[in-house]
């Protein structure tokens, strides 16, 4: 497109430099030359004609328009400046015609003639070109903007731990990460993505047993409510065992696109068949409890009874029962299958 428009305008050389997603300026009509990365790395910082634009008024270079160089930077100051002598007359830059985008990193279009100077047409032409210019600088930040946001918000999911999927309240696939995609295979597994013969969309589904209580935490999710948490016991065939997993549905903040089937859900699926216990600091840190407290907390998740607490910890049942009831209420768990649900949690991200 360069080689184009300096055809067309009657232009030996041309520039359209702007910043690309490692924040470096590159001229994209000359890419490759060496000249250019002269200009990046030292003359765009001393460069009279492009400080002159970026001194402009807002209102002045809010609207797309095309200057001359000596319209900008008196001429004779200009071409006893370092910049001249040692870049631009060197390099056939006696004239520039120059079009402004007006955006906010004072992107320019530039033109340039050894001998000749720009005439009207070649302005005329300039400043019927530069709204387009404009538009589509315009849509390209928007574009890497959004891939941005999309690279970031994927990238969240994937470190998730566990199984991570979005649904929506009809359990239809919105997105699954790698570990799901992986686990939710599995041969004998309770939970599996599904695809339906009817529209080829992919669906999650879960076993008969807990169906509908999963199906009614997912609807009541998308519908306004806090979600909800269950626990599946199923034969892990893999590995010849009673396998539990912590299922947790939460509804995802409002992403401004509507769905058929009401807010996204993030469902996160834990393998809590061999319990791994958080360390007693974090549930302090993050419940407010004692150091004793959290080490109650912390033992409970190991899988010991009350009893054998008290007995490790030489107090009496009373006083662990007592701080079991702080636990489960600084917490705010329902019981202690909640709390282990909690704890499994916990677990999987210190882990």
């Amino acid at each position: 497109m360069g080689q184009r428009l300096c055809r067309y305008l009657d232009a030996e050389a041309g520039a359209f430099r702007f910043r690309d997603c490692n924040g470096r300026y590159t001229n994209v009509f000359q890419a490759s030359e060496a000249d250019d990365d002269r200009y990046s790395t030292y003359y765009l910082h001393i460069d009279p004609v492009r400080s002159a634009i970026s001194r402009m008024k807002p209102a002045a270079a809010g609207a797309e328009t095309v200057v001359l160089a000596d319209e900008v930077v008196d001429r004779e100051s200009y071409r006893r400046s370092e910049f001249y002598q040692d870049f631009a007359r060197p390099n056939g830059r006696e004239n520039m015609l120059i079009g402004l985008v007006g955006d906010s990193d004072h992107t320019v279009m530039s033109f340039f003639r050894d001998g000749r100077a720009f005439g009207n047409r070649e302005r005329t032409a300039l400043e019927q070109l530069m709204p387009h210019v404009r538009r589509g600088l315009s849509m390209r930040q928007r574009l890497i903007k959004s891939e941005l946001e999309s690279r970031l918000a994927y990238a969240a999911f994937e470190a998730l731990p566990g199984s991570a999927v979005v649904v929506d309240g009809e359990c239809n696939i919105l997105f699954a990460n790698t570990t799901a995609n992986r686990t939710l295979s599995r041969k004998g597994f309770p939970i599996s993505l599904s695809r339906l013969p009817t529209d080829g969309s992919i669906r999650l589904l879960v076993d008969r047993g807990e169906a509908a209580k999963f199906r009614d935490i997912v609807r009541g999710g998308a519908q306004g409510g806090s979600g909800g948490a269950i626990r599946i016991e199923f034969d892990d065939i893999e590995n010849a065992r009673i396998g539990q997993l912590a299922v947790v549905a939460t509804p995802l903040p409002a992403c401004g696109t509507a769905l058929a089937f009401g807010t996204p859900v993030l469902v996160l699926i834990n393998d809590i068949s061999q319990p791994r216990s958080a360390p007693p600091r974090l549930f302090s840190e993050l419940f407010g409890l004692s150091a004793a407290e959290g080490a109650v907390a912390a033992a409970l998740l190991g899988g010991q009874t009350a009893e054998i607490v008290a007995r490790d910890r030489k107090v009496s049942l009373d006083t662990v029962r007592t701080q079991i009831r702080t636990v489960l209420r600084k917490t705010d768990a329902a019981n202690l299958r909640d709390f282990e649900r909690i704890g499994a949690l916990l677990a999987t991200y210190v882990h």
